[in-house]
């Protein structure tokens, strides 16, 4: 009971302590992905890939190796623990674990974290964060280029709220919702089904072929799909085809000028979800994450998108 007490005092101690400071950090947005420099102990600048559909903050072997020993304590994993890394097919052996208080851009935080080699795959990463572990309400806005973390009732104001739910598999949020899709002369397909929100998925909306909901979907809608759409990809089994629809009306959000994505999203994980919404549908907004509550709030900033109430 003791060690429990304890462990549970650690744990609440390492929270970002933001309801009196706000933590304004900078954003880039390269190759589809989300990346963010904070700081370790006011010194070490490490290069951060920002995840909202991810299990486990992956930390880079050599990172670890050079900054981390002394900072916290790394345990040596079994040699049978390995992680597969989204992107990539193959699984990737994990070499250390970290379960450490570290000082975060100036804030005491608990890390539970893996150490991998990304060097092959995933190169210029220092770490993989997912949203959900920083505690705290998340502001993204791809736009001015910045995140902000911590935030309160009056910086959602006036946003739209997504009713979406959580997956705790990927320490994820998927919103359960009906896509509408109209060609020119605004004949309507609709297909129904969980949508993962995944900030390091590159477009705007994905859908998952491996779902006989989804194939049937893209036959009724043919009449919207680009013709010859193979030259999207050199492996077949992907099975890529694009659809381009006049417009496209998830919840009270209609989006123009945006392309679809159906392929095969393998893995067991995958298999759940009719499809997933990417950051060049999230670009169109100021984005606030509430993990804590199981949120997601849209302020618009683009002409490309319309909220119907």
């Amino acid at each position: 009971m003791r060690r429990k007490i304890v462990f549970f005092v650690l744990f609440v101690s390492s929270f970002w302590c933001l309801n009196a400071q706000k933590i304004k950090l900078p954003l880039e947005v390269k190759k589809g992905h989300l990346f963010s420099e904070w700081k370790i102990n006011d010194s070490i600048k490490m290069r951060v890939m920002l995840e909202t559909g991810f299990p486990k903050i992956v930390i880079n072997e050599k990172f670890a190796k050079k900054h981390l020993r002394g900072l916290v304590k790394m345990k040596k994993a079994p040699d049978s623990m390995n992680i597969a890394l989204w992107g990539t097919s193959e699984k990737q052996k994990i070499s250390y674990l970290i379960k450490d208080s570290l000082i975060v851009n100036g804030h005491k935080i608990f890390i539970d974290a893996v150490v991998a080699d990304m060097s092959s795959k995933w190169k210029n990463r220092d770490i993989v964060f997912p949203l959900q572990d920083l505690l705290e309400m998340v502001e993204i806005n791809m736009k001015n280029r910045c995140m902000v973390i911590g935030g309160n009732l009056k910086d959602i104001s006036g946003c739209l709220k997504l009713k979406v739910k959580y997956d705790k598999e990927v320490k994820g949020l998927y919103l359960p919702t009906v896509l509408n899709i109209f060609d020119s002369l605004q004949k309507k397909e609709s297909v129904k089904g969980n949508f993962l929100l995944d900030l390091g998925a590159p477009n705007a909306i994905y859908l998952n072929r491996d779902s006989e909901k989804i194939e049937k979907f893209i036959e009724i809608s043919d009449r919207m799909v680009l013709k010859d759409t193979a030259k999207y990809s050199s492996k077949s089994y992907m099975k890529v085809v694009v659809l381009i629809p006049q417009k496209i009306r998830m919840n009270d959000i209609v989006l123009r000028e945006e392309y679809i994505v159906a392929l095969r999203l393998k893995g067991k994980k995958s298999i759940k979800y009719e499809g997933v919404i990417g950051n060049r549908f999230f670009c169109n907004f100021i984005v606030f994450f509430d993990f804590k509550k199981k949120a997601v709030y849209l302020k618009p900033i683009s002409d490309t998108v319309r909220i119907l109430k």
